[in-house]
């Protein structure tokens, strides 16, 4: 075992553009080449480092990465799936000529289901995306018009006032009745011509995109309710007749999805071919809203359906995705390391002996910034197996009791059990690193008590940057919530015994000390580093690693002491 004394100290800086990213998407992924760093100062190659918390798997990856033994396990179906497709070792010849065999076998199908023609040559070609519009009742005339017509500016914008033709009149979309929603734009390509062409749709192509389907499949495909209890329910799924797994899937895609499903399912390479296909569910499904600005837009960390939705073609994304899988096979072919992944609750790791672990990385659940068990329902419904939310760590108090209605005390128990096993499996002297940002003053002392109780002891706290921001810094960034876009990796030890710094009773950071130390770093940081999301990380390091008190330290709390004795300059705080 690597005997070190002093903690990893750098600053970590990863990027989202590999394709560890590319292969298949999750809610919130830690770049695995920023984890290679920390397990390299920690471990030896060879050594057993855990994840209680997996994710996505990047874990996994660096371990495979660094020639490490990686034991990684989550609560979440999804995630083990997921993280399970990334870190495996699959033979890249036999995964090629498998992803071949299951695009051939769907070929007659993509032309039933999106073959057209072309508008120029006259040759077959394939619909790549239809755009699907809801229809609206005028509140005032009751006409029938398109969202799509009522909402367009002249520029191409989207209006929130909407127009009806007949009667002239202007209302709200939530002030009209929404009926089914129709074609109106398709995306063509034609290998002949080479054109891609973008139009409405004709009167063939209007048919085939309207066609009931549903009766017609004969494999299987996911009907779980989707209820109302669920953090990530709204009454326009109601409206909208999204009522189980299926509903978010225009019939055409679903038919599609299922073929794909069933032709993985029977693959020689299941495993991986599983993986590209549950790659593609969410792009396949109705959640990705059509906007002249962001064009393939999706809102994460909800399942909204908007007016304007695209039906992607479901085999080009499959040949697409097939293709990054393959480049992921070939970037881990020649790796040293192992990876395994088991499904298991992070407060109860009956799967790992008491001593046996050298390193623990893990990045557990920010309290209530995501809804993990709804975030991943599409995937889990396709698996067949879902999340128990009675166990699941986040803070959920809208949930009703039966399906894991969770306190901020409930969720710190929860992670103070998590952590005691983490000490627990850990080898004497070894080290865990814990990767954790919330804007809630609260949640950071529930974190900050639970590492406590579990007998942990933080030695250093760093900043990691991802260089792009998660779905919870880009509303920061565009100002619809205050939050930070910057994680800290604590790095801690097992205080076994040895004098223990406690925050119960400890005295707060003197305020004078904490703003010169803000000073000196606004006098030499870069711009980047002198933004409200990192100035709050910053702040939250500061008090950490002095043992003191963070309440009073929120994302808003430090955005108005800063506010109150810096200078904000194109985003940036200065020095007076």
């Amino acid at each position: 075992m690597k005997r070190v004394s002093e903690p990893y100290r750098d600053e970590v800086v990863g990027g989202k553009g590999s394709v560890f990213y590319r292969a298949h998407s999750y809610h919130t992924k830690v770049p695995p080449e920023g984890i290679v760093r920390m397990i390299e100062h920690y471990t030896n190659p060879g050594d057993v480092v855990v994840d209680p918390f997996c994710g996505s798997g990047m874990t996994g990856v660096a371990c495979v990465q660094s020639g490490r033994t990686g034991l990684l396990s989550d609560l979440s179906p999804a995630a083990v799936h997921i993280a399970s497709g990334y870190a495996a070792a699959a033979d890249a010849e036999q995964f090629g000529a498998g992803a071949q065999a299951l695009l051939g076998e769907l070929a007659e199908l993509e032309q039933e289901l999106y073959g057209t023609r072309c508008t120029h040559c006259a040759s077959d070609a394939r619909i790549e995306y239809t755009v699907w519009s809801d229809s609206l009742d005028c509140p005032t005339c009751a006409h029938r018009i398109r969202f799509w017509d009522a909402a367009r500016q002249p520029d191409g914008t989207l209006s929130k006032t909407l127009r009806c033709p007949r009667c002239d009149g202007t209302f709200r979309k939530a002030e009209a009745t929404v009926k089914a929603a129709v074609p109106v734009l398709v995306s063509v390509s034609c290998p002949h011509c080479r054109r891609r062409d973008q139009r409405p749709p004709t009167k063939r192509e209007l048919a085939a995109a309207l066609r009931p389907r549903r009766s017609d499949i004969t494999d299987w495909y996911p009907t779980a309710p989707f209820e109302n209890w669920r953090e990530m329910w709204r009454g326009q799924h109601r409206t909208l007749g999204i009522h189980t797994a299926a509903d978010f899937f225009t019939d055409r895609n679903l038919r599609a999805l299922a073929a794909a499903w069933r032709g993985a399912n029977q693959s020689p390479q299941r495993a991986m071919l599983r993986f590209a296909v549950t790659a593609v569910v969410n792009r396949a499904s109705r959640r990705y809203q059509w906007n002249p600005k962001r064009p393939t837009n999706v809102l994460s960390g909800t399942l909204y359906v908007a007016s304007l939705t695209y039906e992607f073609n479901v085999f080009s994304l499959l040949r697409r995705k097939l293709a990054a899988v393959g480049q992921l096979v070939n970037a881990l072919a020649d790796a040293r390391g192992s990876c395994t992944v088991a499904q298991s609750s992070a407060a109860a790791l009956h799967h790992l002996e008491s001593g046996t672990v050298d390193y623990v990385f893990t990045d557990p659940p920010f309290g209530a910034n995501i809804y993990y068990s709804d975030a991943s329902f599409l995937w889990e419904s396709w698996l067949d197996d879902f999340t128990p939310t009675a166990d699941e760590a986040v803070v959920s108090t809208s949930l009703p009791a039966e399906h894991g209605a969770k306190t901020l005390q409930d969720y710190e128990k929860l992670m103070a059990a998590s952590f005691s096993e983490v000490a627990r499996v850990l080898k004497p002297r070894a080290w865990a690193s814990v990767m954790f940002h919330n804007s809630d003053d609260a949640v950071w002392s529930a974190l900050e008590r639970a590492l406590e109780s579990a007998d942990l002891r933080l030695e250093s706290a760093v900043a990691f940057d991802k260089s792009q921001p998660s779905f919870k810094g880009i509303k920061q960034i565009t100002d619809q919530e205050r939050v930070s876009s910057f994680d800290l990796v604590l790095h801690l030890r097992a205080a076994r015994g040895s004098k223990r710094r406690t925050v119960m009773g400890a005295k707060p950071f003197p305020r004078e000390p904490l703003l010169a130390a803000i000073a000196t770093h606004l006098a030499s940081a870069a711009s980047r580093r002198r933004t409200t999301p990192y100035v709050h990380s910053f702040v939250m390091r500061t008090l950490l690693e002095a043992g003191c008190p963070l309440t009073g330290y929120s994302y808003r709390d430090v955005e108005t002491l800063l506010g109150e004795h810096f200078v904000l300059l194109d985003g940036a705080w200065v020095n007076p």
